[in-house]
């Protein structure tokens, strides 16, 4: 076939790179890619389009070159023509095709709760830093500006930033750093955790925010214990497995590091007393109060939902890792 025909091949090469590149510039134009690949990631995605590109356009160049019976030759003394039967050409070109009439033909889906089970939801966000670097289990307790008597109820942390109250003068300012840092203990490992946990204890409730995901939940998973009665707002997906009840589930993210084949989901377990109300896989948003809970053998942080909402889901459903968090 190639030595009578000998445009096909080139012809055949140059259709499938040229496929390849307009899906990847489909995938970019729908924001489907961030199904499959981290953001910054994207930019390589983008310029390997862009060599597909050229080296389709060489393809084709080759192809119409060869059509018109103007085939250059390398003089190298071996012939380059494709000799054999058709089948072992079109299997070979088929390996290639197949992939890419699949990424046209299937719908762009996000990772839900049946990649998460198979995967496992990870419910302790800072087992690996416990590891680590063991904490004290320190009792939950209100921080207390120095100057009051013991025996008088102190303000919270909460309390003493509220834009309506007056500014507290240095010295307490110090004495209440100081409780914060006997609430939050820190060594080299833990110490950009113990500086976040510090700045989301002010704030009323402390908001899971997109751009910290991973950072915050093993902020709290890491300090559970003086953490412990605040609230707290986060969104995500809704997970269930056999060992919950009619009153738990889990409100997860897909962590991703490079790309969906690396993908890992945590969650944080959710008790509301209306928890049937809401579907496997839909997406909430939710403010409770933080606490401890014994799930499956291990002790857990638990959100005891107050109020839930249903949302649409984000343009990007995954979590990332922030590098520039403790820097």
């Amino acid at each position: 076939m190639s030595s009578r025909f000998p445009w096909i091949h080139p012809s055949i090469r140059a259709l499938l790179l040229f496929g390849f590149a307009v899906y990847i510039a489909y995938l970019v134009k729908t924001d489907g890619i961030l199904y499959y690949i981290s953001p910054r990631m994207t930019i390589y995605v983008k310029l390997s389009a862009l060599g597909l590109y050229a080296v389709g356009a060489h393809q084709l160049y080759t192809a119409v070159r060869a059509y018109w019976g103007r085939a250059e030759s390398c003089d190298c003394g071996h012939d380059h023509s494709h000799a054999g039967p058709a089948w072992k050409s079109m299997l070979v070109y088929g390996l290639f095709a197949f992939p890419l009439l699949l990424g046209f033909a299937m719908p762009d889906t996000s990772m839900g709760s049946s990649l998460a089970a198979k995967k496992g939801m990870n419910l302790n966000s800072a087992s690996t830093i416990r590891t680590a670097s063991p904490q004290p289990d320190v009792q939950p307790q209100q921080p207390a500006p120095s100057g009051t008597q013991p025996t008088e109820p102190n303000p919270t942390a909460a309390e003493r930033t509220d834009a309506a109250s007056p500014p507290l003068p240095a010295g307490q300012n110090a004495a209440a750093d100081a409780d914060l840092d006997k609430l939050f203990p820190s060594d080299k490992f833990t110490e950009a955790f113990a500086k976040h946990a510090r700045e989301l204890y002010v704030t009323d409730p402390m908001v899971v925010k997109e751009e910290l995901y991973m950072e915050t939940l093993t902020t709290l998973d890491l300090y559970a214990a003086s953490f412990a009665g605040k609230k707290v707002k986060l969104s995500g997906f809704v997970y269930r497995d056999e060992t919950m009840n009619d009153k738990q589930f889990v409100i997860g993210r897909f962590a991703v590091q490079c790309c969906s084949a690396d993908a890992a989901p945590f969650g944080v377990l959710v008790e509301f007393d209306r928890a049937n109300l809401y579907a496997t896989d839909e997406w909430l948003e939710l403010t409770g109060t933080i606490g401890r809970t014994t799930f499956n053998g291990s002790e857990l942080l638990v959100v005891k939902a107050e109020k839930i909402a249903r949302i649409e889901p984000p343009k990007e459903q995954y979590v990332y890792p922030n590098y520039d968090f403790g820097a």
